[in-house]
């Protein structure tokens, strides 16, 4: 994958640091997916996208954007390294299967998503809509210039992500509030936008939409209750009865 790798590098080298108080900077390790040979041999492709991680790749005590931009005593190729060698180890094999043991009410929905479509769980992708988190929490409270510049290259990078791993399915569960601008945002930034038909919005729950080649769905992340669980349950099936149509046409 060095044509990925190259991709994010020439991304993240174009992170606008003035924007950033580096006095401040509780950034982790910045998220990049780097897809299993399974991926890319799945006859349906998925990708889950959450929100953001929580401290993600901070086991050298050393990550922060400053770093992720190649300023702080390595390069960037280097730093892309280390996310992929995180994301690896995100998903290692235990015997001869990876096995979900995580707490995280989005993993134990992307692990549902792998086994009810028939799928390993490595060949799915594991996105997210911002690449950072700040000090394990939401960028969205920083200083704007510097949320924006996240957001920004975030957008990037996810954007990278669609176009080289081409999934059938996007599901996006990554929360209600404030997610759909950013969705619509990434759609019409860099794929000439998204179409939603009438009787595929159900406010506040589920939308669904084509865009970027793929069906997309935007759900409440997966920890949310209140009537949430059966529109989890609805994409689920939803992507089930596509592939289904699609194998019998």
């Amino acid at each position: 994958m060095d044509a990925l790798k190259q991709e994010y590098a020439r991304i993240l080298q174009g992170l606008q640091i003035d924007r950033f108080n580096l006095d401040e900077d509780k950034y982790p390790g910045v998220f990049l997916p780097d897809p299993f040979d399974e991926y890319w041999t799945a006859k349906t492709k998925v990708m889950l996208v959450g929100r953001e991680t929580a401290g993600w790749n901070t086991d050298n005590n050393k990550n922060t954007i400053k770093r992720a931009a190649g300023l702080g005593g390595v390069s960037v190729s280097e730093v892309v390294n280390e996310s992929f060698r995180r994301f690896r180890k995100h998903f290692e094999l235990k015997g001869d299967k990876v096995v979900d043991t995580s707490r995280s009410r989005f993993m134990q929905y992307y692990f549902r998503l792998a086994r009810e479509l028939g799928l390993d769980p490595r060949a799915m992708i594991y996105a997210n809509l911002f690449a950072w988190d700040y000090d394990k929490k939401s960028p969205r409270n920083r200083p704007a210039s510097e949320f924006n510049e996240i957001a920004s290259t975030s957008q990037q990078l996810l954007a990278a992500q669609i176009r080289r791993f081409k999934p059938d399915f996007i599901v996006f569960a990554s929360g209600i509030k404030g997610a759909d601008g950013l969705i619509r945002s990434l759609f019409n930034d860099h794929f000439g936008g998204y179409q939603t038909a009438k009787d595929k919005l159900v406010p506040g729950k589920l939308w669904e939409f084509e865009a970027a080649g793929a069906t997309c769905y935007r759900i409440a992340h997966p920890r949310a209750e209140y009537g949430h669980a059966e529109f989890r349950d609805k994409v689920i099936e939803r992507i089930r009865a596509s592939v289904a149509s699609s194998a019998s046409a």
